[in-house]
């Protein structure tokens, strides 16, 4: 798939909407980006993982996001502030064109609001060096390749958790950001199936 066929079917399976943080009022609301671009004609996802800093996800790759703050005026505008502050990569030059349905965390307080943008120009990264040790790009066609992922039981921290895990170049992904991803991908597949 190309980014344009990327772009359609999100817009057709994971409409962008307006949440209410009311009604997840019991957990802490955090939201991240899923960055969609393309290279030399090929789409690729953008990743960060996050430093060592003992906090609860420290190591863990993820997408660019964090927790509101109360100068956000919506959660969108807390996914594109951490976007920006994370990557280096002004929050303008991010389309956002859809969200996913809220996914809690397992073994800590969070709910999740993903959205889904598409960089529309080059750019080049300038990473928070406090929260993100590394940025790196996959590309889409290897993520619909190694799709459904194997799930297996994964040690974090002297903890197990049964997970989704995908590995890429030596990089993990798992826990949430694995499950957010499946969600993205079934819906981008059953879009792109369904097209004449």
């Amino acid at each position: 798939m190309n980014l344009r066929a990327i772009e359609e079917a999100v817009k057709k399976a994971f409409p962008l909407r307006n949440y209410k943080l009311d009604n997840f009022s019991k957990r802490i609301p955090s939201a991240v980006i899923i960055p969609i671009f393309e290279k030399n004609s090929e789409p690729f996802l953008l990743f960060i993982r996050k430093t060592e800093d003992n906090s609860p996800h420290s190591g863990q790759v993820s997408f660019p996001g964090g927790c509101k703050e109360e100068s956000d005026k919506s959660i969108l505008d807390t996914a594109l502030r951490e976007f920006e502050e994370e990557t280096g990569i002004k929050k303008e030059m991010i389309q956002v064109i859809g969200s996913i349905e809220p996914v809690p965390t397992r073994s800590t307080p969070f709910i999740i609001f993903p959205f889904i943008g598409i960089i529309k120009n080059k750019f080049s990264v300038s990473p928070d060096k406090r929260e993100v040790a590394k940025i790196f790009f996959v590309p889409f066609k290897f993520l619909l390749k190694e799709y459904p992922f194997k799930h297996v039981n994964y040690n974090y921290k002297g903890l197990i958790f049964r997970t989704p895990l995908i590995e890429y170049e030596g990089e993990i992904i798992w826990g949430a950001t694995a499950r957010i991803l499946e969600i993205f991908l079934e819906g981008i597949k059953s879009i792109d199936n369904n097209t004449p």
